[in-house]
């Protein structure tokens, strides 16, 4: 009997960790973008403005299911209840991003990057160190060119 109870409970607690994601934080494409979990269907996208140098951060929503996490095109407040198609996916076992794209009346693969679980302090840390490395190297090129 306590076998069939330890069983019984070890299902339903490993389909409750895998049906949930709200907390995790991942980084991608060599620090320059990331995923803070906020809630149970809603991602913060934070991202590196090239042109600018700064953090840019868009709200997504998402769903999940066993292999991937699906995120979704952003909607309005006053569109909730219509579901938006999949701007990407993110495999749960290897944590790659596939990116997807619209061309001509279809999907495609656009960008594939992988990505890593960080802590949601870490995450706007390490994005900034790349804006900070970056900046760095603009600085660099100016000088060369100006000893030129």
């Amino acid at each position: 009997m306590i076998i069939v109870f330890f069983t019984i409970f070890f299902i339903i607690s490993s389909n409750i960790a895998t049906a949930t994601i709200q907390g995790e934080t991942l980084i991608c494409d060599k620090d320059t973008r990331g995923y803070n979990f906020v809630t149970k269907d809603k991602v913060e996208f934070l991202s590196i403005d090239f042109e600018e140098l700064k953090i840019i951060s868009i709200h997504y929503s998402y769903h999940i299911n066993d292999n991937s996490i699906f995120i979704n095109k952003p909607t309005k407040e006053f569109y909730k209840e219509k579901k938006s198609k999949p701007i990407g996916w993110i495999f749960r076992r290897t944590l790659d991003y596939v990116s997807l794209d619209y061309v001509n009346g279809d999907w495609s693969r656009k960008f594939l990057w992988s990505c890593e679980i960080i802590m949601s302090d870490r995450l706007k840390k390490r994005l900034q160190n790349k804006i900070d490395k970056l900046k760095k190297v603009n600085e660099n090129k100016v000088k060369e060119q100006k000893y030129e």
